[in-house]
């Protein structure tokens, strides 16, 4: 199966400061994110290239199980992230670019679906279903970064 990619871009009137520094913490992660169970740090470390999570998201009634590690941090510009385990192999991040009112956020994802746990068909609707849920996702954090401070 060939990798997938996606990219969910928004514009929000906030600074790209206070976006970053949303993004960085890791509780924000469940309330916007359909499907999220769990999102916890392993270990002490919960921000900055190497901080690890344990990671599950329910798709298609499936529990989708990996470890994160967060392998870009550039604060307030870009973040991101690689799978070290779990049945979807990702790598993806968010970039953060200063407007003249505002920031543009685009996430990116790169994924590769196993071809022994899902056939062709049922990764086309996981696709489907992941990046609307992405999208979903992505037009809360505006939102949340556009309500009260």
């Amino acid at each position: 199966m060939p990798k997938l990619e996606l990219s969910v871009p928004i514009t929000v009137a906030c600074t790209p400061e206070r976006a970053f520094d949303w993004f960085a913490d890791y509780h924000h992660v469940a309330h916007v994110l359909e499907g999220v169970s769990r999102w916890e740090p392993i270990g002490e470390q919960t921000q900055g290239v190497g901080a690890r999570y344990a990671v599950e998201l329910r798709a298609l009634g499936f529990p989708l199980r990996s470890v994160l590690r967060l392998n870009r941090w550039r604060p307030p510009h870009a973040t991101g992230w690689e799978s070290e385990s779990g049945l979807v192999k990702q790598e993806g991040g968010f970039t953060f670019v200063r407007l003249a009112k505002g920031v543009r956020i685009v996430l990116h994802i790169t994924y590769e679906p196993p071809a022994s746990f899902v056939g062709a068909a049922v990764a086309r609707r996981l696709d489907g279903l992941i990046r609307r849920r992405l999208v979903v996702a992505m037009e809360r954090v505006r939102a949340t970064l556009e309500g009260p401070v």
